[in-house]
């Protein structure tokens, strides 16, 4: 049989059933390489669902809050540059800007 044919027929068989079959056929001294793989793998799909998650709480929190939130939003805003416009030397200004400027995706 080569590697490409399934055991069973295909609509018998469910993927996970499969994927047990073909590890099946794994050689030992390969099965901790592949559970590195299964475990990266499973991270990483996990991680980027997460992170999808977080994306869409966070647009659906700027589109859907209310008006209350906004304006708490638009005061902490300000807060924040008005005390850097109370820093103390036009220097500690021009530093901080250039701290701000130089982290990636910020523009001021």
């Amino acid at each position: 049989m080569n590697n490409n044919q399934s055991l069973t027929p295909k609509s018998s068989i469910t993927p996970r059933t499969e994927l047990l079959l073909e590890i099946q056929q794994i050689p030992e001294e390969y099965v901790p390489e592949l559970l590195q793989i299964v475990r990266l793998f499973r991270q990483s799909v996990t991680m980027k669902q997460t992170s999808l998650n977080n994306w869409e709480d966070a647009i659906h929190e700027i589109n859907q809050s209310d008006a209350v939130k906004q304006q708490e939003r638009k005061t902490n805003i300000k807060k924040i540059f008005e005390s850097w416009n109370e820093l103390d030397e036009e220097q500690e200004q021009q530093e901080t800007l250039e701290i701000i400027e130089s982290m990636k995706g910020i523009s001021i």
